[in-house]
């Protein structure tokens, strides 16, 4: 008798289930079933959930060179090449809109230069990579508590021996005293990127005022 019972217990259970799962696939009883959280939208696909930033990989073959810089080492009259990479999709949005979109990525390599007399004169050339900074703006102010970012952006550095590593502890230590003279430009040296702004044929109308600015590291 207990057997008989069991049997039809289990039989009844069987179809409950049955019922339950074509309910289901047909919208029945969806509300019962609790939504799994979204994950917060971060600024980027270079951005993780916590406000990592990664180093982008590909940055000098698929994206647009802003421009570079030669700084001057005041010791031994050496100096560092940067050349700063955007993605292309962001410096059409910064030409059309004068404001960088939530996400843009920035990428500045820093590299030793080479220098020597050639058939122009004394040149200077990209030698080793030293280091590299990375920006990647937030207008959503999604990260608060992270001590990378702030003023609209996050800030990262890397070296040249864990590149997979943000070694920047606090980006008002570590980066912002560079871009401070840039603030009322977003933080960007943009007069040094001629193309955000040269739009007229052969560039002949560019603004020369644009070239005007601050000489402090870039």
């Amino acid at each position: 008798m207990n057997r008989t019972i069991a049997i039809s217990s289990a039989a009844i259970l069987s179809v409950f289930t049955a019922v339950l799962w074509v309910g289901t696939q047909n919208g029945a009883g969806q509300q019962s079933v609790p939504s799994r959280p979204q994950s917060t939208a971060t600024p980027g696909k270079y951005v993780d959930k916590e406000g990592t930033i990664r180093l982008p990989e590909g940055y000098r073959l698929d994206w647009t060179h802003l421009g570079s810089w030669y700084v001057e080492d005041k010791k031994d009259g050496s100096g560092s090449l940067h050349d700063v990479y955007a993605e292309p999709e962001a410096v059409v949005t910064f030409r059309n809109t004068g404001k960088w979109p939530h996400g843009a990525t920035i990428v500045k390599e820093v590299r030793a230069s080479r220098k020597g007399k050639m058939t122009t004169g004394n040149a200077h050339w990209d030698g080793q990579i030293i280091q590299w900074f990375v920006m990647v703006k937030d207008t959503n102010h999604t990260f608060p508590a992270n001590p990378n970012w702030g003023r609209g952006w996050g800030w990262g550095l890397y070296s040249i021996d864990d590149p997979k590593k943000n070694i920047s502890i606090d980006y008002k230590i570590d980066c912002l005293g560079c871009h401070t003279p840039a603030e009322h430009t977003d933080w960007i040296y943009t007069h040094g990127y001629p193309i955000l702004n040269e739009k007229q044929g052969p560039f002949k109308k560019y603004p020369t005022e644009n070239y005007n600015g601050n000489a402090t590291d870039r």
